[in-house]
């Protein structure tokens, strides 16, 4: 199965990010920021478990709701685009050994207990918190930009899902036969 149009679905993505500093979107399996390179990945499935973690700790930790998890995922992504210049090599070598061991124990966890208290122990380090943040509080100032932005990003994903239906269709066609 050939997936159509990534390429401008990124490019609509990088678009309403370019102002702040971003210079390109990737399609991929998780939300990323890479560092040095003014890039993010991000990923189109929204309500995960993550996903919604993420949202409620946003409430609790802010005391703001998310309206646009997708939108909200960015901004932390590009969060940590501006936030960067405050971290030092230090802490974000801590940070990057501290996200590997979480990483490593949430594959371990027996209960989703356990995997919720990994995942906000993530959400607390201090580049994370420091890029969520930033986040907030742009969505908070900014709440016509986020409605524009959304509503930009929300067309170029109905026409990206729209391209690709009918693969998805073949392929679970295919899948019966």
């Amino acid at each position: 199965m050939e997936v159509k149009g990534i390429k401008k679905l990124n490019k609509a993505i990088a678009t309403n990010l370019k102002p702040f500093g971003i210079e390109s979107a990737e399609l991929c399996n998780e939300y990323a920021y890479i560092r040095g390179e003014d890039r993010i990945a991000y990923k189109i499935t929204e309500g995960t478990t993550e996903d919604i973690w993420f949202a409620e700790f946003i409430k609790e930790r802010f005391n703001y709701t998310v309206r646009y998890p997708f939108v909200m995922s960015l901004l932390h992504e590009v969060g940590h685009h501006k936030t960067d210049d405050d971290i030092s090599d230090g802490i974000y070598n801590f940070c990057q050994k501290e996200k590997a061991r979480i990483d490593k124990s949430i594959k371990r966890a027996k209960t989703e207990k356990t995997w919720k208290k990994l995942e906000w122990q993530y959400f607390n380090l201090p580049d994370e918190i420091m890029a969520t943040a930033w986040a907030v509080e742009y969505a908070r100032t900014h709440k016509q930009e986020i409605e524009k932005m959304w509503g930009e990003m929300r067309e170029a994903l109905i026409k990206f899902y729209k391209q690709n239906l009918t693969l998805i269709e073949e392929d679970l066609e295919n899948e019966r036969q």
